[in-house]
């Protein structure tokens, strides 16, 4: 007997059903992929088996359709004989199922979707996408810039409330159209969907008049110190907390918001033992004398390990038993000669610190230097643990990340003093009159800890990227601090600033920097976003986005969660509300706050639900179904198509009979059966059942082939390249594969 295969497979589950030829559906089945796409479509193609085998026909599979956010890798790995979108699989299951349908209502686990049909085609849609590009760096724990689509789930990542939470799932899915790119510096800039929620403050918020002119308008800046001690009337109006906008609603000028991050509280920091330090350099090494026994993580030291990442290399000698074997042996520091005092500062704290150590100082004229070598390979091996090697490999430890701030800013303090320079602007310059306080690495996790330390000790920064790789092919990062901020450093002093119409500016517990440029572009191609546990947020190239799931169903996974009511109850607790109350359901921040204050008020757990429910279809409706002309019949599909009290929230506020057809979970996997068995084809290129029990592996690689420098995606099946997609041009993905 002739079948038609269907897969739909998104960020959170993965459909199947198997049709014959008269269409009738034999076989569906609907789970979550937890995660792992790979293994739950071999998880999915196993279980199929297991049911074929056990029907008393025989059965042959004549082709296989995909679709779903990931149905290049499920059509790759399985072998489909027709890829179509999500849009075009669910129009055509719906048509079948409801022929006269009109509209399609589609709300999935973590995307949702609008559909107009005419005769039974799709003639217009819009989705809710909610995602970033594959090359956006997530700030993960210790404070190191990863790209998201390297991010893996338990991975922690940093907050909206300046915290580390972890990662608890990962989505990816294709996209083609507009994106909004926010640019507030070079390094500063995020691109992403148009709905998806940005932490900041609009203008208008906290601004006022200045004299009666409405053109002068001015953020205020009450917070300041005045001179006269008078404070503004209107300053007790304003609200300083940020809250989440979406993308598209932000404009120049309009102030995006990031955490200081938590300060520790702690006494003094305890030493940092030997043992945990040392290398094991041979087996037949005779143990070392060792000079330090434990490490004090004092101010002084730290101020070393400052001058250690600016200016500071680790030296090595050859075993004598072994000259294949090299052992760390004392650190050296080279500074300009102009800088001698930085040179005797670390002579000092060596002779304060360890006296049996010898310290050597050597001036050379003819390079204009002062290195100073400091002979211990005990410090040698805690330098190496506590701050790594290589300019462009330094780092901080995560006890040096553990430590208050007030600790921590000695490090960066020390480190300006070694690679930074003091610079006064020209007084005839058109600039802002003041100073500032520059330095570089090329070590991009290093420029990020610093940056992330100075703000935690309220000392503004700006942090950048080099257009150009230095002498050495790197990147170099620059970090600069401007005007009055240099004071809080407690190192270099400045002039005073005569003028205090700083652009961005620390207040409470967020950095306010203002939008530079907003631009709309078109793109196609992959797009991610993470589920975060408990703050839903993450910051992205230094910008703190939402990872908001409002108006999908995990919105309503998350409050039933947090109500302590089963999902699958929501829809018959919603029924029986008599007064459903109005929950603010823009974000799932604002609808958990909103919800507790409901709660609080003595408001009764239906009405709750009821209120979160329309609360859902307002947002679909005033978001993805915004401009849509929605027209009869309606017909409602996807997971939270089950839920009755989404139903009768739908038909509440539309107005009309909503249909949740036969099959409404897998209708994307229908469609692409049915548009398997249309296609018709010759010989399926189906691979069998067996590719159930094969290794299979999917990896990406940046093509350098031209400026557009497409990520191409690469699947394996038993370590033999199958296929290859994902580039614009064709270079990859025409090419034939076995």
């Amino acid at each position: 007997m002739k079948t038609y295969l269907g897969i739909d497979i998104g960020s959170l589950t993965i459909k199947f059903v198997l049709i014959d030829k008269k269409a009738d559906i034999l076989y569906w089945a609907y789970e979550r992929t937890e995660g792992k796409l790979i293994e739950a479509i071999k998880r999915g193609i196993r279980k199929l088996k297991e049911w074929i085998e056990n029907q008393s026909s025989e059965i042959e599979i004549s082709g296989v359709g995909t679709t779903g956010s990931a149905r290049y890798l499920a059509g790759t790995i399985v072998g489909a004989d027709v890829i179509k979108n999500e849009i075009t699989a669910h129009a055509k299951g719906a048509a079948f199922l409801v022929p006269e349908v009109r509209t399609i209502i589609d709300i999935g686990g973590q995307d949702s979707k609008i559909i107009i049909l005419e005769n039974g085609v799709a003639v217009d849609f819009a989705m809710n996408t909610l995602c970033v590009l594959p090359d956006t760096k997530i700030i993960t724990e210790d404070f190191e810039p990863k790209p998201i689509k390297e991010i893996k789930v338990g991975e922690k990542v940093l907050t909206h409330l300046g915290r580390f939470k972890k990662v608890e799932e990962i989505f990816e899915r294709d996209y083609k159209g507009e994106m909004v790119e926010i640019s507030l510096s070079n390094l500063k800039t995020l691109t992403l969907t148009p709905e998806h929620p940005i932490l900041g403050l609009k203008r208008e918020d906290i601004k006022c008049y200045y004299s009666h002119s409405r053109e002068n308008t001015l953020v205020c800046r009450q917070f300041y110190e005045k001179i006269s001690g008078k404070r503004c009337t209107k300053w007790k109006n304003f609200s300083w907390q940020p809250y989440f906008i979406p993308a598209y609603k932000l404009r120049e000028g309009d102030f995006i918001c990031v955490p200081l991050g938590l300060n520790y509280e702690s006494e003094d920091p305890p030493a940092i033992d030997y043992n945990t330090v040392k290398l094991t350099v041979s087996l037949f090494e005779k143990t070392p004398k060792v000079e330090i026994e434990n490490l004090p993580l004092s101010k002084n030291i730290l101020r070393l390990l400052g001058y250690y990442l600016a200016e500071g290399n680790v030296g090595y000698n050859r075993a004598r038993w072994n000259k294949k074997i090299k052992y760390p042996s004392y650190v050296q520091f080279v500074f300009n000669i102009k800088e001698k005092e930085y040179a005797n500062d670390i002579e000092k704290i060596i002779k304060e610190n360890f006296p049996s150590i010898k310290v050597k100082l050597i001036e050379n004229k003819n390079k204009h230097s002062t290195t100073v070598i400091v002979y211990s390979r005990a410090l040698a091996e805690f330098i190496l643990y506590l701050c790594g090697e290589k300019a462009n490999k330094k780092r901080l430890s995560k006890e040096l990340l553990a430590l208050p701030s007030e600790f921590q800013k000695e490090i960066v303090k020390a480190f300006f003093r070694g690679d930074g320079q003091l610079r006064k602007r020209s007084e005839f310059s058109f600039s802002k009159q003041g100073n500032r306080y520059s330095a570089a690495a090329t070590s991009e996790i290093l420029a990020s800890q610093f940056y992330w330390i100075l703000l935690r000790n309220k000392i503004k920064v700006s942090i950048n990227k080099s257009r150009k790789k230095t002498k050495g092919g790197k990147f170099a990062f620059f970090l600069e601090i401007n005007g009055e901020d240099i004071n809080k450093l407690e190192d270099k002093k400045i002039i005073e600033i005569k003028s205090k119409k700083n652009k961005s500016f620390i207040f409470s517990d967020w950095l306010f920097e203002p939008i530079r440029t907003i631009r709309k572009i078109k793109y196609r191609g992959t797009l991610y976003n993470l589920k975060v546990e408990e703050d839903n947020s993450y910051v992205a190239n230094y910008i703190t986005v939402h990872n908001c799931s409002a108006g999908t169903g995990a919105f309503l996974d998350a409050q039933a969660f947090r109500l302590g009511i089963p999902v699958e109850k929501f829809g018959e607790l919603a029924l029986k509300s008599k007064n459903p109350t109005t929950i603010a359901s823009r974000c799932s921040v604002f609808a958990e706050s909103d919800m507790i204050h409901k709660q609080q008020i003595g408001h009764n757990v239906e009405d709750i639900v009821a209120g979160l429910c329309q609360g859902l279809v307002r947002n679909y409706l005033g978001g993805v179904g915004k401009g849509k002309k929605i027209l009869p019949p309606i017909v409602f599909v996807g997971g939270v198509s089950e839920n009755v009290g989404m139903k009768w929230a739908f038909e509440k506020a539309l107005g009309e009979k909503i249909t949740v057809p036969k099959y409404n979970t897998v209708m994307g996997a229908l469609g692409c059966a049915l548009l398997a068995k249309e296609a018709n084809p010759e010989k399926t290129k189906f691979r069998g059942f067996e590719i159930s029990n094969m290794e299979i592996k999917c990896d990406s690689f940046q093509c350098t082939g031209c400026p557009n420098q497409c990520e191409v995606i690469e699947a394996k099946i038993e370590g033999k390249v199958i296929s290859r997609w994902g580039d614009r041009c064709g270079r990859w993905s025409n090419l034939k594969y076995e």
